[in-house]
């Protein structure tokens, strides 16, 4: 297993960015330019104000993702991983069982600023982060989340070593060392989801992978026991997995990655995909009734039937589903607010939502099917999707600039959000200058307490 894992760290060390097919490069910057969006829009929510409560962050000079503040390294990776997971609307990657950028950009971002790194290093980095995520996943997975695990802690721990060894530029063995200190580091369980415990997940596991790195290069050694021993990570962890998950049949792991429409659990994507397009169908007619039918694992990941607070409805397929028949905006974040659980017709219709598992769509999560009943008799039914990477790279590059548009337009203004886009479009731009225009917060906005 060792020598597997070796000739893994040496093909993510050799990679060279410009060399890497079109939808690889296209797919890291999308992935960039999303992670963006996301943790500017995060910086202004309750959750991250609680994560810059506790940690009560030392001045220092990295940059803090939609705040003016300048932070300790360690303190600014954190926040930076909570910020850009808050929302829970940033990328997914099936084989990960997570959000790799959530848990690889923060790393990078505050090492590419203490370096002097260009975004073409940042998004080779993240390229080798995502290839190792990944690699150690197909060891564990789908055991592993099965068992409780949360992929964006457990797996991004790995994938944020390996970004951070890349662009610190380590050698082998100082590979082998970061991921056997990331191993003692990995943590995050799925029975938080729903809670601020959740985009901790991310912070933390950025965090540790970073220092992981960073201790490897202080000269630290490990030789791989950490991860592939008999008592390793990999035994420990797999859940009584035996053998290897085999790959999706991509060249690189990060063809495989998918975008969000709405912010809520992916698993909820293809649910509101056909609730927004059977509401056209039911008209006037009164729903009688709702059977949303979805694989068995969602059972304990999105299946929350009466959730409390607007974190608990994005891992509700009952309360998406209905939100979605009623023609709410789930793209908007103030749609999971306190107010709109209480609005009557919204919580009418949510109880008319069940459920059914099919154990014919196990390994298909993103796919669901929808059937009302309605009060007249008809019957109407869709079936949709989203486990399927988008294949028109320049009609998602647009769809992810609409959303970063979106959701960072108002806290930065119009001028420093379209200079944003453009430096993280440039490969030459350098990750200060990013971190610069992602932290010119507008003067109307509301500022992080």
């Amino acid at each position: 297993m060792l020598d597997a894992l070796r000739t893994q760290v040496a093909r993510s060390r050799a990679l060279r960015f410009p060399e890497l097919p079109d939808r690889v490069r296209a797919t890291a910057y999308h992935s960039l330019l999303d992670w963006l969006g996301c943790a500017v829009a995060g910086s202004a929510e309750e959750t991250t104000a609680l994560a810059r409560a506790a940690l009560d962050p030392v001045a220092g000079t990295s940059a803090v993702i939609g705040s003016p503040a300048r932070v300790g390294w360690r303190d600014a990776i954190v926040l930076n991983g909570v910020h850009g997971h808050a929302l829970d609307f940033d990328d997914m990657l099936p084989e990960f069982q997570g959000h790799p950028s959530a848990a690889i950009f923060p790393a990078l971002l505050v090492l590419g600023q203490e370096r002097g790194s260009t975004v073409e290093e940042a998004l080779a980095a993240y390229v080798a982060g995502v290839e190792i995520g990944v690699w150690v996943a197909r060891q564990v997975m789908p055991e592993h989340y099965d068992a409780g695990w949360h992929g964006t802690g457990t797996m991004g721990v790995f994938a944020a070593a390996a970004g951070a060894a890349k662009l610190l530029d380590l050698d082998e063995d100082q590979w082998i060392a970061a991921l056997d200190f990331a191993a003692t580091q990995s943590a995050g369980i799925r029975a938080l989801f729903g809670t601020p415990g959740k985009p901790l997940h991310a912070g933390k596991s950025a965090e540790a992978g970073a220092l992981a790195a960073r201790l490897a290069q202080a000269g630290a050694a490990s030789h791989g026991q950490g991860l592939v021993a008999p008592r390793g990570y990999l035994a420990l962890y797999s859940a009584g997995k035996t053998a290897p998950a085999e790959p999706l049949g991509y060249e690189w792991a990060l063809e495989g990655m998918l975008y969000k429409a709405y912010a809520s659990c992916y698993m909820t994507q293809s649910v509101v995909d056909g609730a927004l397009e059977l509401r056209e169908q039911v008209g006037a007619e009164r729903i009688d009734s709702v059977v949303v039918t979805v694989s068995p694992k969602l059972r304990d990941v999105c299946a929350i039937e009466d959730p409390r607070t607007g974190n608990e409805a994005k891992f509700s397929i009952h309360a998406t589903t209905a939100l979605g028949l009623l023609g709410w905006d789930l793209s908007a974040e103030a749609t999971f607010s306190p107010s709109t659980l209480l609005d009557e017709d919204y919580r009418r219709l949510r109880e008319r939502v069940f459920l059914e598992y099919d154990p014919a769509l196990g390994g298909n999560e993103p796919r669901s099917r929808i059937r009302l009943q309605l009060a007249s008799g008809r019957v109407l039914s869709v079936e949709r999707d989203r486990g399927v990477p988008e294949a028109d790279l320049p009609a998602r590059g647009s769809a992810l600039a609409r959303k970063t548009t979106a959701l960072a337009g108002d806290r930065l203004g119009p001028q420093a959000l379209d200079a944003l886009v453009s430096a993280a479009g440039d490969p030459t731009t350098p990750i200060a200058r990013l971190c610069a225009l992602a932290t010119t917060v507008a003067s109307t906005a509301t500022m992080p307490q």
